[in-house]
């Protein structure tokens, strides 16, 4: 099976490995042509590229695609006929949202990460990703939480996708053990229950805080709107009123602890700031 490239999924020639000098920390390879322009980036990677993963090498190559077109002067190919610069695109949005996750993916998941921009839509926007293992399939690729749906994909070896498909409204929890190497993710669905092996084992921790977090947080307005009728009464002095407002007090703890996921959601992007203060305003009013 021939090696290709890392970075743009050409087959490497024997000119193109380079005494190991082209090798990443994942075990993936650039070729020739990839490899030129990450030591143009940073000239420390002639000697210590395999200290770097796949993941920060593409964070590298989107920074200085940012920097060139805002900064053309500064560009580090600024005055060279060797490389041009277009617009970031949709994938190059999605792996620096990769990077931004700081998912670390191995060179055997670039299949898949490469096809992610045909498979979302132009709005959705990653909240957790992992390569596993479909226990039910028993197919190998990855699992990724956008703000709408949770997704398995394997790219099959001669073309096309597989894919699992789970919306949030579908989505009763997500769970997840631990073992010594590896976690087990399972997704509760009104459907059944479909289980995934991660190869990370802190992978599903992140995954069942940041993907519950948007789960759960539909739920919130309706539970809210079933708790106003009652403030039409509070302004009545009865024993009835008063014990209403007490049971909808929570503990501090529980506050905190959803008020610490809705910051996450934030800092990720998929909670606006008006969301934010919202469901903020909504929790401290429950203390």
């Amino acid at each position: 099976m021939n090696t290709i490239c890392a970075l743009c999924g050409t087959p490497l020639t024997s000119t193109d490995m380079l005494v190991g000098k082209n090798k990443l920390a994942d075990g993936g390879y650039l070729c020739a042509e990839c490899f030129n322009k990450a030591i143009t980036i940073n000239r420390d990677l002639i000697n210590n590229l395999d200290q770097f993963y796949f993941a920060e090498i593409t964070g590298m190559f989107l920074k200085s695609k940012i920097d060139a077109s805002q900064n053309p002067g500064n560009s580090p190919y600024a005055g060279s006929n060797n490389f041009e610069y277009d617009a970031p695109t949709r994938l190059d949005e999605i792996k620096d949202q990769i990077v931004a996750l700081n998912a670390r993916l191995s060179v055997l998941a670039n299949e898949e990460v490469n096809e992610l921009d045909k498979v979302l839509d132009g709005d959705e926007r990653l909240v957790a990703i992992a390569e596993c293992i479909d226990l039910h399939s028993k197919r190998e690729g990855i699992i990724f939480s956008t703000q709408k749906r949770v997704i398995f994909m394997d790219k099959k070896f001669l073309g096309g996708i597989v894919k699992r498909e789970f919306t949030h409204q579908d989505i009763i929890s997500l769970e997840q053990v631990e073992n010594l190497l590896y976690s087990i993710l399972k997704v509760n669905t009104r459907g059944g229950a479909a289980e995934f092996k991660l190869h990370n084992k802190s992978d599903g921790r992140a995954f069942c805080n940041i993907a519950n977090g948007r789960i759960n947080e539909p739920a919130k307005p309706l539970n809210q709107q079933v708790r106003q009728p009652q403030s039409l009464y509070q302004n009545t002095p009865t024993q009835t009123s008063q014990s209403s407002i007490n049971t909808q007090k929570e503990s501090p703890e529980v506050i905190f602890s959803q008020l610490e996921k809705l910051g996450k959601l934030r800092e990720m992007g998929v909670l606006s700031e008006e969301e934010f203060t919202a469901q903020k305003t909504k929790l401290l009013e429950r203390l």
